[in-house]
């Protein structure tokens, strides 16, 4: 009788031991099929560095070479051009407008537009850097001043951005002071061998035209 009492707690703590060991085994089994899953998701939502290059950005006018001054005439005046413009000159040389006011591209770049605001699209653009330089004797309020890009023969309009690097006019320009603004238009590759640049400066005064080849 006493061996059959002694026997009974062995037989309980081996269930127990069978029970623990059964269990860890379930728990690895189990972990096998769940956490490689885990891991593999979790490397693929996190993008390689690789996954979204940038692209540098590709100077298309010397920024270093002269800008010859040119003043050119009125253009004639279409029954349905909004504004008069002068002549236009090509994106490498300076015009000389009224006032004293002198006008150039000092750069122009392909760079990769960022869409950053509503009714932008990302995508290939210039940039171009307008300087203004006033040899007159009144100062020069930069904050009217506009600029717009258009390509082809029929003046197809560009779509503005803001990014990378915009930077318009603001503020005033006194006599004998200089000043830079930084545009950006979405113009596919394709369309840039007849680029038009407008930069209308100064209300009354004739908007000063920039054409040419910007590939």
């Amino acid at each position: 009788m006493a061996s059959t009492e002694e026997s009974t707690p062995n037989r309980r703590r081996a269930w127990i031991t069978l029970s623990i060991l059964f269990a860890v085994i379930a728990l690895a089994i189990a972990a096998a099929f769940v956490i490689p899953p885990l891991l593999s998701g979790t490397t693929s939502a996190s993008p390689s560095p690789s996954s979204t290059p940038t692209v540098p950005p590709r100077d298309i006018l010397n920024p270093d070479a002269p800008r010859p001054t040119q003043t050119p005439t009125p253009a004639p005046v279409e029954s349905d051009a909004p504004f008069a413009e002068l002549s236009p000159v090509a994106p490498d040389e300076t015009i000389v407008a009224d006032g004293g006011i002198e006008i150039s591209l000092s750069s122009v770049q392909a760079v990769q537009g960022e869409a950053t605001t509503a009714g932008e699209t990302s995508g290939p653009a210039i940039r171009a850097t307008v300087r203004v330089v006033n040899t007159g004797t009144e100062p020069l309020d930069l904050e009217y001043i506009a600029v717009n890009a258009y390509s082809g023969k029929d003046r197809a309009p560009a779509g503005i951005l803001t990014q990378p690097g915009g930077a318009p006019f603001e503020g005033s320009l006194a006599p004998g002071e200089s000043a830079d603004g930084t545009y950006l238009f979405s113009i596919a590759e394709a369309d840039r061998e007849d680029v038009t640049l407008t930069v209308d400066y100064l209300f009354g005064a004739k908007v000063a035209v920039f054409r040419g080849d910007l590939r």
